[in-house]
């Protein structure tokens, strides 16, 4: 649990830095009533990245860790388009 703790720390991370380092806009959303957790990335109206996690209780602690992991990736990635762009653009 402590490793995905750790990756949940990541996300919000990575999800504040677009927030404030980008034009992208990002939400995370872990409902308990629902039991999911949900994370979308906008280039203004443009969804850029989504991914829903169902069931999120009663996932198996691996697969939840991959699923967490595959998010974090994928934000990381959409963080190093950005800088290289501004790399580029100065």
């Amino acid at each position: 649990m402590y490793k995905n703790l750790a990756l949940f720390n990541q996300i919000n991370s990575l999800s504040y830095w677009l927030l404030k380092e980008s034009n992208y806009k990002s939400s995370i959303t872990l409902d308990a009533t629902d039991d999911s957790f949900f994370i979308s990335v906008k280039n203004g109206i443009e969804s850029i990245y989504k991914h829903h996690i169902e069931d999120f209780s009663k996932k198996d602690d691996k697969y939840l860790h991959f699923e967490l992991s595959s998010i974090a990736h994928h934000l990381l990635h959409i963080k190093r388009s950005i800088t290289n762009e501004n790399r580029i653009a100065v």
